[in-house]
């Protein structure tokens, strides 16, 4: 029985000399695996269709019984070609599709929809790619405690952020974990950033956000408490 999907291709697999195993994100059915036959091949007319990030619709040979499906044939709806054509940008999106596949049962398509389409053209790729890693961390129940000191609750003279303990840190708690102090500025974007979603990305523009700096430290508590290995983080990292 054919169907179609529509989704983002977020990984590929090659396999044998002209096949790949394709990894689609859609909003019906979360992750599908579809098996792409000859598409390597230069007269393949689906290969267009079917590269990272590109969002397309697929008609495969369905069976339910089956973890991968067939796929008959795919259309192009949609390439992002900023995030082709930007170092920065196109590093940013492999952190997202990777990311995004490893929370397949939670289906975050409509995240990974809005998170692509502004990666690909918005003026201000680090604070797009900070508010996808803020509601990430969001699912997770992972976010950061920055309200009060995490370890006292103490709300003011807030002086560090300590990743292992899981937020912002005051002066008095820090005199014995003795972590550098952080300029009050990254402590109060970093608070802002935190409190952020898309729907204020507008109101949030030219606030100093826009940064490797505070995207690295998000990162760095999302792998440290969800034990995950994100190694597309690697490019972003090394380039800075």
């Amino acid at each position: 029985m054919s169907d179609i999907l529509t989704g983002y291709v977020i990984k590929t697999n090659d396999v044998k000399d002209n096949d790949v195993i394709l990894s689609v994100y859609t909003k019906e059915y979360g992750v599908v695996s579809l098996y792409a036959r000859g598409i390597k091949k230069s007269t393949s007319k689906n290969a267009f269709a079917c590269q990272l990030f590109d969002y397309s619709e697929f008609l495969i040979e369905m069976n339910q019984m089956k973890s991968m499906q067939l796929l008959k044939s795919a259309t192009l709806k949609k390439e992002f070609l900023g995030i082709r054509s930007d170092y920065d940008r196109l590093s940013l999106a492999s952190v997202v599709i990777e990311l995004a596949g490893y929370l397949e049962e939670d289906n975050i398509f409509d995240l990974l929809d809005t998170t692509l389409k502004l990666l690909d053209s918005h003026k201000e790729p680090f604070t797009v790619f900070e508010l996808f890693v803020v509601r990430y961390l969001d699912l997770l129940g992972l976010s950061p405690e920055v309200d009060g000191c995490v370890l006292c609750g103490d709300t003011r003279n807030i002086e560090t952020i300590s990743v292992s303990d899981g937020g912002f840190v005051c002066r008095n708690c820090n005199r014995q974990l003795h972590l550098k102090p952080r300029d009050a500025g990254f402590l109060k974007n970093f608070r802002i950033i935190n409190k952020a979603s898309f729907e204020v990305l507008d109101k949030i523009e030219g606030l100093g956000l826009n940064e490797y700096q505070l995207s690295a430290l998000l990162m760095e508590f999302l792998m440290t408490h969800s034990g995950l290995t994100v190694r597309s983080w690697r490019s972003v990292s090394g380039s800075q």
